[in-house]
């Protein structure tokens, strides 16, 4: 049987071409469901999680800041200023997030429908 995270993961990574290289699927109180394994979610969920719902200015993950581009109650677009790539979160549903890690040189409007696409994908399969 598929694995339905990896197939949304696949789905995103070839959608943008390319451009998202990390996955993860996050909940609300922090836990981490599943996560692509070049990077730790563990250590920063809550704090994502925060950020979106507190509209934060900034978010860190894996000791990288990232500057929120634009934030509403169901996504999080943030850049970081050094060249360090985009981090987006998309809800899939309830308080299940995906949170997607894209190349510097993604544009983060595109890259973000396609990560929104495949947490869309995960409703009810996570």
């Amino acid at each position: 049987m598929s694995d339905p995270v990896m197939d949304a993961y696949t789905q995103a990574y070839n959608a943008s071409g390319q451009m998202v290289q990390a996955f993860g699927v996050i909940r609300g109180d922090g836990a981490v469901l599943w996560q692509s394994n070049n990077w730790s979610l563990e250590a920063d969920a809550k704090g994502l999680i925060s950020a979106v719902n507190n509209r934060a200015a900034s978010v860190t993950q894996n000791q990288v800041k990232y500057s929120t581009m634009r934030t509403s109650p169901e996504s999080l677009v943030a850049r970081n200023v050094q060249g360090n790539g985009i981090l987006i979160l998309a809800k899939i549903e309830n308080d299940k997030w995906v949170v997607a890690w894209a190349s510097p040189d993604a544009a983060p409007d595109s890259v973000y429908v396609d990560v929104d696409r495949a947490a869309k994908s995960l409703k009810g399969r996570i």
